[in-house]
């Protein structure tokens, strides 16, 4: 099966992952076999705001993902738990009204982790379910039924316009769903994507 990764040529020569999501991509090859590689030149589509998703924003989210909490939101959350003290406030339980708000939300927390591959968690499984997430998907009829995969998100297959409206919606998804539990404003988080991208060498 064919993979896609950026790739940049460096003063000596020689090449070199664009991001570490490319170098995970290419260290997943099996050292010893041969294999051939087709090279292509990205589109006009800005190179840094590529190397920002893959490098920045999409490490930055999968390492605050905490497969147990990370995927209920600070808002579900607040919803749930403030309905369950109204209950307990109306009828003292000892508590009883709020540890059931703990094991809902567990459950869904549980249900949405296997979704998205929580048991074998890798950066592509999130990166597909980040993609779907914010929308970008197409729809599949096989003989299991319906199922949902991520769209190409390639140069030669999203322009810099459209590109830019994805970023967003996958930031979106990042901010709701992670990082606006860990980062003061969207911007103290888009810096530290940028600053991730940095770090990586991307």
């Amino acid at each position: 099966m064919p993979i896609t990764a950026s790739i940049e040529r460096r003063p000596d020569g020689l090449f070199q992952p664009a991001t570490a999501y490319d170098a995970e991509i290419l260290g997943s090859l099996k050292i010893g076999k041969g294999y051939k590689v087709e090279v292509k030149q990205h589109s006009n589509r800005s190179y840094q705001h590529h190397k920002l998703f893959f490098g920045g924003l999409l490490p930055l989210a999968y390492e605050y993902w905490q497969p147990e909490s990370g995927l209920i939101t600070k808002g579900e959350e607040n919803a749930v738990i403030g309905f369950a003290k109204r209950l307990e406030a109306m009828r003292d339980t000892g508590g009883l009204w709020l540890e059931y708000a703990g094991d809902y939300l567990a459950d869904i927390a549980r249900k949405r982790g296997e979704k998205i591959g929580a048991v074998v968690a890798d950066i592509e499984a999130f990166r597909k379910w980040l993609i779907m997430k914010a929308g970008y998907f197409t729809i599949m009829q096989t003989p299991d039924g319906i199922r949902k995969e991520p769209m190409s998100i390639s140069f030669h297959a999203m322009g810099q316009e459209e590109f830019n409206a994805f970023y967003k919606r996958c930031f979106d998804v990042a901010w709701n769903m992670m990082l606006n539990a860990v980062f003061e404003s969207e911007e103290a988080a888009q810096q530290a994507a940028v600053q991730k991208m940095l770090e990586l060498g991307s």
